[in-house]
């Protein structure tokens, strides 16, 4: 069973590589394993192209960019591994080892000392990992199986190969002594080494340093051995019958070839040198990657009906949770630029916002009415020195404030809009957002509708439905909010779908709150999934309708704006009939050039002397 599949929703096919947003949902869930087992923040990359080296330096964490459902398990069980070298290893020793070499006169024997140290170092902070934290113990098992356990290995230490008293020999049964089908009687020293090294017992070595003594000993043991050794001569029956041909039956298992052996010892010998093949990411999947992981950009399935009718239950639209630096910097869905060409636009909105700001100061405030001379409450000690006691002694403080208002505005981003209409509704959207960061009881929050290049697909004319939540004021400031100037005004309208993803980020209404949902907008809904999926037509509209029905029954209230432009003038009255299909009869339309009237609504409602206590 694959551990993994309790925490990772697979959206291919097992045999399947991970597209960008499962490898950044894994890098996440991997980083937070790494930062629960050392109790450190351990950066979890991706190995890229433009160079690095696959092994931990105890200072990060490369994993490669080829994972699918497969793999997974062995995947999260290397990086534990490095993880736990991160924590356990003394990496001062290894850089240092060539001074111990030199001390002991073993410069010599230091490829074989360092791939014995690494053997033990890795048994000793494995076990302590498998120990400490056994809920990680299935992704042990599957690292142990992918680079340690298969068959070939398994019929080599059975079979006849690698039993010849030389290191390649030594260095094959040590490498494999936890294996069931050890023979400790394959070499001379074995027992001896086995000894030596004491798996059961490994806990023993407490140190980095213990383990580089042991993996000495051991050098010495057989360095000794080796040079006690004499040529045998070929002079004796068993000998002449050795250096004959093996003619086995033709039915016969002759096990794997000694070429077969060495190819998977080698591969256990690279890992055990932390040089494991992983396959590289190119520059900009990796930093794509980051900007995804950093950005919490999700997938939700949304239910859409297409032009003929048919309804999808599986429409994937993609949410990106915040505009960060590094998703400006990967140009994520290729939907934003690096350079902010709206400052001019932001000036202006932030400039609207603090006169707006001006007005508005009453809803901080807090109405305060005090009644004395009743018959119950708190005592009023400023009436005891003179009361009768036949008089009432009690008071009570009554305070209201204005009802906390969550507005949620929602805009068109596709390309109809780009020009005079997003640059003025990008103004009075930037004023709302100065205004919800310097009001206590207004809580905004800015979300873009519009279509961005299919992460999943590596065709550049694959796209998919994209809902950026731009701002929220309750967690972002002034920076993020200017960040909306980054947005590329481009792609199609997939109204409806965004919509229905959009539904569970705005809250309910009730006694204690008025909720919100302000809709700009400038034309009909429209998206194609490369002729499998088309979205138009009066069945989009209805959809639309049906999404915007779905968000008023949590007594949400909707203010949707069309904006005209000369284009639409001569179809206005079907574009108002249909409009007003989608969002209402309450729906308005108004000119670009006009677009203070939505902020001049809002005031008003802003004002509206709406208490609570």
């Amino acid at each position: 069973m694959k551990i993994s599949k309790f925490w990772h929703t697979n959206n291919t096919n097992s045999s399947d590589n991970f597209n960008l947003i499962e490898l950044a949902n894994t890098q996440r869930a991997i980083s937070n394993f790494v930062k629960i087992q050392t109790g450190k923040d351990i950066p979890v990359e991706f190995i890229a192209n433009d160079g690095g080296d696959s092994m931990t330096d105890g200072k990060k964490i490369l994993i490669s960019s080829t994972i699918n459902t497969h793999n997974l398990d062995a995947v999260v069980g290397t990086a534990l591994h490095e993880a736990a070298h991160c924590k356990h290893t003394d990496f001062f020793v290894l850089k240092k080892i060539a001074n111990r070499l030199l001390e002991g006169n073993l410069m010599g024997g230091r490829r074989w000392i360092e791939l014995l140290l690494n053997f033990i170092e890795d048994r000793r902070i494995d076990n302590l990992t498998y120990h400490d934290a056994p809920g990680y113990q299935d992704y042990y098992r599957a690292m142990y199986d992918r680079y340690f356990y298969s068959k070939i290995i398994d019929k080599g230490l059975k079979g006849k190969e690698y039993r010849e008293e030389n290191w390649d020999s030594y260095m094959f049964r040590i490498i494999n002594m936890f294996n069931k089908n050890a023979d400790t009687t394959a070499l001379h020293c074995l027992p001896t080494i086995y000894k030596v090294v004491d798996l059961e017992n490994i806990g023993r070595l407490t140190s980095t340093t213990h383990s580089l003594e042991t993996a000495i000993e051991i050098y010495t043991l057989l360095n000794k051995h080796f040079s006690m050794q004499h040529k045998p001569k070929k002079n004796s029956i068993e000998d002449l019958l050795e250096s004959k041909p093996n003619f086995s039956n033709p039915g016969e298992d002759k096990g794997p070839s000694k070429e077969e052996i060495k190819k998977v010892f080698n591969k256990q010998q690279e890992f055990l040198k932390g040089n494991v093949h992983k396959v590289k990411a190119t520059k900009k999947d990796k930093q794509q990657i980051e900007a995804i992981s950093k950005s919490k950009v999700d997938v939700k399935n949304v239910k859409a009906t297409d032009s003929k009718g048919i309804e999808h239950t599986d429409i994937p639209v993609h949410v990106i949770d915040g505009i960060t630096p590094t998703i400006i910097e990967s140009n994520l869905y290729e939907v934003f630029g690096r350079v902010n060409l709206m400052n001019k636009q932001i000036d202006e909105g932030v400039a609207k916002g603090k006169k707006l700001l001006r007005k508005l100061r009453i809803r901080n405030e807090q109405i305060t009415l005090q009644s004395n001379r009743l018959k119950s409450g708190k005592i009023d000690p400023r009436r005891i020195h003179a009361a009768s006691f036949e008089e009432d002694l009690f008071y009570k403080i009554d305070r209201a404030s204005y009802k906390p208002i969550s507005l949620h505005v929602s805009i068109d981003g596709s390309g109809s809009m780009d020009g005079v209409k997003w640059n003025q509704t990008l103004i009075n959207t930037i004023a709302l957002g100065y205004i919800s960061l310097h009001m206590n009881n207004i809580d905004l929050t800015i979300s873009i509708r519009t279509t961005g290049k299919d992460l999943l697909k590596s065709s550049m004319t694959a796209h998919v439905p994209l809902l950026i939540l731009a701002f929220n004021s309750k967690k972002h400031t002034m920076s993020d909010l200017r960040r909306l100037g980054h947005y590329k005004v481009k792609g199609l309208t997939p109204e409806g779908m965004c919509l229905n993803a959009l539904n569970e980020y705005i809250p309910n209404s009730s006694y204690y709150l008025d909720s919100y949902l302000i809709n700009m907008s400038d034309g009909y809904p429209t998206f194609e999934k490369q002729g499998k999926f088309t979205y138009k037509g009066e069945e989009a509209i209805l959809d639309t309708a049906k999404a915007v029905k779905n968000i008023k029954k949590k007594g949400v209230n909707i203010l949707s704006y069309f904006i005209k432009t000369p284009t639409t003038q001569t179809k206005e009255e079907e574009l108002i009939k249909n409009f007003q299909i989608m969002y209402g009869k309450e729906a308005s339309f108004i000119d670009p050039k006009n677009m203070h009237e939505v902020t001049k609504t809002l005031n008003n409602l802003f004002l509206k002397q709406n208490l609570i206590s």
